[in-house]
């Protein structure tokens, strides 16, 4: 239909992984505006504790496990929306994979929302500018 629908956007060359932080085009209660949205890494750590009876002995184990694809975070905590979209602060969103171009995308828990890297979302062509979405 040659326009890019979308919540928020910002505009970006980079495919590893959205910006964790900027000033981002936002589309509050249809009116675009500039909102500073902080995207926070969450960085999984399991810890293991055994307790082997008799021996007295204790072993503690602590691992971190971070995403294979283009070194992007494994999931990623929004801030920053406006009053008009506050419900989307607080969610977590999870690498769910790579776009058909090899970029890392992520999908919301709970809710049909998504980030992905886009080149050409208009439909317009190479004339157009690449963006988070």
């Amino acid at each position: 239909d040659g326009a890019c629908n979308y919540i928020a956007r910002m505009n970006s060359d980079d495919i590893s992984q959205p910006p964790t932080s900027g000033d981002w085009t936002m589309n509050c209660a249809g009116n675009y505006q500039l909102q500073f949205l902080i995207l926070l890494e969450l960085t999984t750590t399991g810890t293991l504790t055994t307790t082997m009876k008799g021996a007295g002995t204790n072993t503690v184990m602590t691992t971190t496990t971070r995403a294979p694809v283009f070194d992007a975070p494994r999931s990623l905590t929004l801030s920053g929306a406006c009053a008009y979209k506050r419900a989307m602060n607080g969610l977590t969103y999870d690498l769910a994979g790579t776009s058909a171009d090899g970029w890392p995308f992520y999908k919301a828990k709970g809710v049909d929302e998504y980030i992905y890297h886009d080149a050409d979302c208009d439909g317009a062509g190479i004339n157009t500018v690449a963006m988070w979405v």
